[in-house]
């Protein structure tokens, strides 16, 4: 048996090293959780139910959980709704996607502007979710800045937008809560399924357990004798045989390059422009 552990000695060093290794990811998530805010000029408000589809025990709750989402992800979170025309309020006539989309990022840009909005500094690191409730105008419209304007890429605003698109026709207050998690996903680069270091070690220490287990049975039965073993010393004889290359044929062509932009998992600055303030902002909407 002893000589079974000297075999996998190699197989020990690195499930220590592994145990180390994840024991030490696990301080550094933790350390690393919270970003300190650099922002005082923003407002503490985050939700603006102007469209008061949410209770006051529901507006609050929301708020709590920007609070704790916007510490693990170094961002600021912003909820708008809007029950008016944007239309009227802009001088719009003709009823286009075009001019929707206009009307909904303009406001959506120069509310988080004109707020000072940005976690780490005014117009800095944040996102803002518009959603207007008025019959002939809704939508929803998602804006970006700072960090958050490179991380979202176009695929990445519309799984968040048909998110709500479909959990606020039952429950809006269960809408806003899945685009707050959505962001913390997102922006902290932590997905639905977390485990802990601890699950971690303990899955490799099992997986190790039955490598070995494995190998030793597999030892057990090794054959002590070769096909060469009976054979009389210097009666065998091998034919010598010779693969010569004659002709070689190498084709080649050209891969066209991918141009797409912002779909198909490619990430950053979807919706990229200037807001009317100058200030740089992405994201995009979806109307209905």
């Amino acid at each position: 048996m002893k000589k079974y552990f000297s075999y996998f000695k190699f197989l020990f060093i690195i499930l220590g090293i592994l145990a180390v290794v994840t024991a030490g990811a696990g301080v550094v998530s933790k350390l690393n959780s919270t970003y300190i805010r650099k922002n005082s000029e923003a407002p503490v408000r985050r939700v603006y139910d102007y469209a008061d589809v949410l209770t006051e025990k529901e507006e609050n709750k929301l708020a709590q959980l920007i609070s704790k989402r916007e510490q693990e992800t170094g961002c600021d979170i912003v909820l708008v709704t809007l029950n008016e025309s944007l239309y009227k309020k802009y001088g719009i006539t003709e009823d286009t996607d075009k001019n929707w989309e206009t009307c909904m990022m303009r406001f959506a840009d120069d509310f988080y502007d004109e707020n000072n909005f940005g976690f780490n500094r005014v117009h800095g690191d944040g996102v803002l979710l518009l959603h207007n409730w008025y019959p002939s105008e809704k939508g929803s419209w998602l804006s970006t800045c700072g960090r958050a304007l490179d991380r979202y890429s176009r695929s990445m605003v519309n799984n968040i937008l048909d998110d709500v698109y479909v959990k606020s026709k039952r429950d809006p207050y269960q809408a806003y809560r899945s685009y707050i998690e959505n962001v913390y996903r997102d922006m902290s680069g932590k997905g639905k399924i977390n485990l802990h270091p601890l699950i971690l070690l303990v899955i490799s220490v099992v997986a190790a357990g039955i490598f070995i287990g494995t190998h030793i049975k597999s030892k057990e039965g090794e054959k002590t004798t070769a096909a060469s073993t009976y054979v009389e010393n210097n009666s065998v004889r091998f034919r010598i045989q010779r693969d010569e290359l004659v002709n070689k044929f190498v084709t080649s062509r050209i891969i066209p390059r991918d141009t797409g932009s912002g779909g198909g998992g490619h990430s950053g600055g979807a919706g990229g422009h200037v807001s009317s303030g100058g200030v740089s902002h992405g994201g995009g909407g979806r109307r209905g």
